[in-house]
């Protein structure tokens, strides 16, 4: 019996890989795709919960400032302006009699 002698492994593998290239080049072009699909979507979901919490702090915000419109109000409001300045300052409404004229 003769001893039939085969090509190694590595020597087959490379040579279909080199026969069949444009199939390898098409499975890493689709591997390269798939994965650059997952991290796009991984950046559009850290996006969105970066756009919620920015959302959800504008809110917070905006709450804040109407308070404060609320609260600058009450405190600039004419009668209580009025009764510090009679009551603090001893301030008191100028009469014609009290109502002296600064020439220029």
């Amino acid at each position: 019996m003769t001893k039939q002698r085969y090509p190694s492994l590595t020597k087959m593998v490379l040579q279909d890989l080199v026969q069949h290239k444009w199939v390898v080049l098409l499975g890493v072009v689709v591997v390269f795709n798939a994965l650059s699909i997952v991290y796009v979507a991984h950046l559009n979901r850290q996006l969105t919960a970066e756009r919620d919490d920015l959302l959800s702090y504008r809110d917070t915000l905006d709450r804040e400032w109407r308070h404060l419109v609320i609260e600058q109000n009450a405190l600039t409001e004419h009668s209580r302006v009025e009764r510090i300045a009679q009551q603090q300052l001893g301030m008191r409404d100028v009469t014609s009699e009290t109502e002296v004229m600064v020439s220029w």
